[in-house]
């Protein structure tokens, strides 16, 4: 196969977009995936990409060779570029040898399961380790405000590390809606002094995590809505709360410990 040269083709014009514009990604319902590792996350799913796109000399590389061969056996879009055409797609600063176009998997949430939801999270990067954080933790189920970052963007999905992949992810929910639905119990982060100790609560059974903005946290009107007002304790009060990825791991953590111990 040629490879690609000219940076006016219309494939690398689309490309660019993909890349460099939340826009052009959320109207065209395309992402892009970088990197062996987040290509074969998608692929594991079972999914089909709608196109893969490698550098010409990707095929040395044994990681990006053996994709490419499984890719072919989709029998979908195949498209080879040259080195330094591939580099300037690429949103990041390594050689990653191969993307794929993809469209997000859709799936619905697991009934009366643990549900972390997140309220304008606008971060991609604190979105990419909170989903890597769940995903780890056992929790798949995901809820977003329309006010968050895209777990699909690229510096999401890096943050992430493909954990997206194989979570149940709704985005664009009405949060107030959702936790008045709730029938498990909802448990807000807030720095409240009447708020709960997180290491006094019972967490092992399913329970709705809402955290939330990374300056403002959870506003009122949810923080009103939820059953128990969480608080982490910190042994320095001079020093600011943790973030919202930080202070999330430890409330999905400590569920954890709670469910294995």
């Amino acid at each position: 196969m040629n490879p690609i040269t000219s940076a006016s083709n219309p494939l690398i014009k689309q490309l660019r977009k993909l890349t460099g514009s939340a826009k052009a990604r959320r109207e065209a319902a395309q992402y892009i995936a970088e990197g062996t590792h987040l290509v074969e996350s998608y692929l594991t799913t079972g999914a089909t990409p709608l196109r893969y796109v490698y550098a010409e000399s990707a095929t040395h590389n044994q990681e990006v060779a053996a994709l490419i061969e499984r890719l072919r056996e989709l029998a979908i879009e195949e498209t080879a570029v040259s080195d330094t055409l591939f580099e300037s797609l690429a949103s990041i600063h390594a050689n990653v040898g191969i993307l794929i176009i993809f469209q997000p998997i859709t799936t619905s949430l697991q009934a009366s399961q643990t549900t972390v939801v997140l309220e304008d999270i606008q971060d991609p990067g604190n979105l990419g380790t909170i989903l890597r954080t769940a995903a780890a933790t056992g929790i798949t189920n995901i809820v977003l405000s329309s006010g968050s970052a895209s777990p699909w963007s690229p510096k999401a999905l890096r943050a992430g590390m493909g954990a997206q992949f194989s979570l149940h992810i709704q985005e664009n929910v009405n949060l107030k809606e959702f936790i008045k639905m709730s029938t498990i119990p909802t448990l807000v982060t807030t720095l409240s002094d009447t708020s709960e100790n997180l290491y006094d609560l019972d967490l092992a059974r399913p329970v709705v995590w809402i955290l939330g903005n990374e300056g403002q946290g959870v506003s009122q009107p949810l923080t009103n809505l939820a059953d128990t007002q969480v608080h982490i304790p910190q042994a320095n009060t001079a020093v600011e709360s943790l973030n919202v990825a930080a202070a999330t791991s430890v409330c999905l953590y400590e569920q954890y410990r709670q469910l294995h111990r």
